[in-house]
């Protein structure tokens, strides 16, 4: 009995160059097809892309002046539980602990060139906690109250003292006054000097040194802030402070509950997008398949003349993945374009109204973009599974016999 013949595979090159002729020759569907992926994909990446910059540009806005971190920490209402300048000690012993700062704040007065008294909240703070503050000047320097008769305040303690330009106040002396629960000196009162005007809220505010009640027997804090060196050190820094019974508040929980809220919005903006994939998943599916009627005889040609099946599969393969790759890069490129035509008019709407500052809208991390790509592959291999398994199945004899 004469052996049977032993036929080689087509080569990888060949039956690449074969896929890419193919798609050239049929040029007005294979275009068609390739701008339904485009299309597809684009809407996706499109509407991934603002989920994810609209997610950055709010976290941004909400952790703003202060770190991702910083952790502040206070205390529960307790009598035993303090934070004294012992508890601050230890805090700042901590592992991990890159800066660390502290506040007292207290109800007082303040009279301004000689006008009745103004009721301000006093946040007396030490050179640290100054260090961590990222306060917006209006008026004057960013003065560091470092020095006992110096304090800076807020644009609602000069409208409430009848002040309209904050500029004017620069330099001039006020005069301030804290109740204290001391029964030798119930009152502190001290003159200071005005050096800035800064934009903190809308209750009237003074800022001075903590070094003002020295000799007085105060030695609490309302509030500490800790700076962790790495962001990975906020939660054990967080669990050593609260070990010790007080409470702690990080611009990570904001953010967090920013990412589950954003997490739903990018499925639902994905959702979307799917509907345009639908309709490219179904026209790669059509041009594959009526390309295999179409070549039906040629294949039973080429497995006639020793073409393996899997020759035959892989020919399809390659044209699902040209397809696929083709349309998956010509959609990030018209996303990216609609998203620079985007911001651009946005942020020149902005601008006409009086924004200063630019902003950006979407997102475009690297992953992203590979992903997409990497999933259309994928699409594209599964969409290929059927025409390939029937080019597979494919008897030559049957095919070179159709007219």
């Amino acid at each position: 009995m004469a052996n049977k013949p032993h036929y080689k595979s087509i080569p990888i090159s060949a039956t690449f160059y074969l896929a890419w002729k193919n798609i050239t020759h049929k040029r007005l569907r294979s275009i068609l097809t390739i701008l339904g992926v485009a299309i597809g994909i684009g809407a996706v990446y499109f509407l991934l892309s603002f989920g994810f910059g609209l997610r950055n540009l709010v976290t941004e806005q909400v952790v703003g002046s202060q770190s991702i971190k910083a952790i502040d920490v206070s205390t529960v209402n307790s009598k035993i539980i303090q934070l004294n300048q012992e508890n601050y000690q230890k805090m700042q012993n901590f592992n991990k602990v890159a800066k660390y700062g502290a506040l007292l704040s207290v109800p007082g007065s303040i009279k301004i060139n000689q006008s009745g008294a103004t009721s301000v909240v006093v946040y007396a703070v030490d050179k640290g906690y100054v260090e961590l503050s990222n306060h917006s000047i209006v008026a004057g320097s960013y003065s560091k109250p470092n020095e006992v008769d110096t304090a800076y305040i807020n644009t609602a303690t000069t409208k409430a003292a009848g002040i309209k330009d904050p500029k004017s106040i620069i330099g001039q002396k006020m005069q301030l006054i804290i109740p204290l629960q001391n029964a030798n000196q119930p009152y502190l009162e001290k003159d200071f000097t005005i050096v800035g005007v800064i934009e903190s809220g809308s209750g009237s505010e003074v800022y001075t040194s903590y070094d003002i009640f020295s000799g007085l027997e105060v030695n609490t804090y309302s509030q500490i802030k800790l700076v962790a060196q790495e962001r990975s050190d906020v939660g054990n820094l967080r669990k050593q402070v609260e070990s010790m019974g007080f409470q702690t508040v990080s611009a990570i929980d904001t953010v967090d509950q920013i990412d589950k809220v954003f997490q739903i919005f990018n499925i639902v903006l994905g959702a979307f997008g799917a509907i345009g994939m639908v309709i490219a998943i179904l026209g790669m599916f059509n041009t594959l398949t009526i390309s295999l009627i179409e070549r039906t005889k040629e294949i039973g040609l080429m497995m006639a003349l020793g073409g393996r099946k899997r020759d035959m599969s892989r020919l399809f393969i390659f044209e699902a993945l040209l397809l696929s790759i083709s349309g998956a890069i010509i959609g990030i490129i018209f996303a990216r374009t609609a998203e620079l035509i985007t911001n651009g008019v946005l942020n020149s709407y902005a601008h006409s109204r009086g924004v200063n500052e630019s902003f950006n809208l979407f997102a475009n991390p690297w992953w992203l973009q590979i992903a997409m790509v990497i999933f259309m592959i994928l699409i594209g291999l599964v969409v290929v599974i059927l025409p390939a398994l029937r080019a597979e199945k494919t008897n030559p004899i049957d095919a070179l016999r159709q007219e």
